[in-house]
């Protein structure tokens, strides 16, 4: 009877099967291999998310940072080295999971469309205006180096300032009321948006932000390109958050009604039907609004009127509002640009946060004042997820090439 093999010879044709450890980077139990290294999800998820960009603030301790406990870091810069160290590569992404055959079979299936053929969705396609074939519309280039010269003139020439001192908040609610108080006590009917509304809108947006900045000394002392870069990312939120404190307050004072907005345009007071508003864009596109309504947000009028009602109920001081447009303004422009205007408007954002403390425990002796700040946080949330939400909408016109006109500076690069 023949002995049985010895097992140390079958063994050696098994593949080695690795135990699962803890994740080289954080520590914590590890749930596989991820990108060239044994990681825990959360560290897989963090390396995918920067590992191709590389846009985290630089270390505060210039690379010596140290990991007090397990899964817990305070600084981006060094964790992001710290997978590349432990060997996750970005050229072990994986943007694909499926077998090389699946995928072609998955392609081979899909059934044929116009809108596969042409690359544009089938709403496009069919409601598209009839047109020669062989016409390309002329790309319509706005040149705005004007108006960016008339902005960094009004943050050259400042502003006023009153001679006592001011907390840093008072003195910008001291200039947004100096900026109102220069409007008309008319209302005037604001019912058509063509070319000439469109860029008198964006003139006055951008002048009226600029303006209100030259009443923040922190924003002054700054460069005067920094200054300009800035602008050009914060005014299009300012001036949200300056309609909506506008729409509530004419809202409590009876001046205007649901669906109804108020605004302040080149120093009249102006209100806007939405359920009438004419839109016209044949300057800017061959589409018309009807059938570009394919893009709109179904829900975008239910969260503005929830939106107003939230600003109602709050009715903010003059201060608390230029705290909101402080912290809703630095922080978009910070995220949307990163770099060296991340690392300023974080500094800005822990300056504000402390005057308004000194704002709410010494001028209003109201130490408990959480629950506003929450509320006052609750409606700028709402106000960049519209805008992330409008920016996705914008990509998406852009991939299907809906507008032909452009401007001379990527000034719409926020929104």
């Amino acid at each position: 009877m023949t002995e049985p093999t010895s097992s140390s010879s079958s063994e050696c044709s098994l593949p080695v099967i690795h135990s699962i450890k803890d994740c080289e980077v954080c520590g914590l139990p590890a749930h596989g291999k991820h990108y060239g290294a044994i990681s825990c999800r959360a560290c897989a998820a963090f390396f995918r998310r920067y590992g191709t960009s590389g846009h985290v603030k630089p270390c505060k301790t210039d690379g010596n940072c140290v990991v007090h406990k397990k899964g817990w870091f305070n600084c981006k810069k060094c964790r992001l080295e710290k997978c590349k160290n432990v060997g996750m590569r970005i050229d072990d992404f994986q943007f694909g999971r499926d077998p090389g055959r699946v995928q072609r079979g998955f392609l081979e299936n899909i059934p044929p469309s116009m809108a596969t053929f042409l690359g544009r969705p089938n709403f496009i396609i069919y409601c598209a205006p009839a047109h020669d074939p062989d016409y390309t519309p002329p790309r319509v280039i706005i040149d705005v180096q004007f108006l960016l010269d008339k902005a960094e003139d009004v943050l050259l020439e400042g502003s006023w300032s009153p001679i006592f001192a001011l907390n840093p908040l008072e003195k910008l609610a001291l200039g947004l009321q100096h900026i109102r108080s220069q409007v008309g006590k008319g209302m005037k009917a604001f019912n058509k948006i063509g070319k000439e509304e469109a860029l008198t809108l964006f003139e006055d947006e951008m002048l009226r932000t600029a303006k209100w900045l030259t009443y923040f000394e922190d924003f002054q002392r700054l460069p005067q390109k920094l200054q300009l870069d800035m602008l050009k990312g914060i005014f299009k939120v300012w001036v949200r958050l300056d309609k909506l404190h506008l729409t509530a307050r004419g809202r409590r004072q009876s001046l205007c009604e649901r669906w109804q907005v108020m605004a302040h345009i080149n120093k009249e007071q102006v209100l806007c039907d939405l359920s009438k508003l004419e839109l016209d864009i044949s300057w800017c596109s061959r589409y018309t609004v009807e059938q570009l309504s394919f893009f709109n947000d179904p829900n975008a009028e239910s969260r503005g009127e929830k939106v107003v009602q939230m600003m109602i109920d709050l009715n903010p001081t003059d201060v608390e509002l230029a705290f909101m447009m402080c912290q809703l303004s630095f922080n978009y422009v910070g995220k949307r640009f990163q770099g060296v205007i991340l690392d300023v408007s974080d500094r800005i954002l822990d300056s504000i946060s402390n005057h308004l403390h000194d704002y709410y425990v010494r001028r209003l002796n109201m130490p408990q004042y959480c629950k506003r700040v929450a509320q006052m946080m609750k409606i700028n949330n709402h106000i960049q997820q519209d805008v992330i939400i409008e920016r996705s909408k914008n990509e998406l016109l852009s991939v299907f090439d809906v507008y032909y006109a452009d401007y001379s500076h990527d000034i719409f690069r926020t929104v």
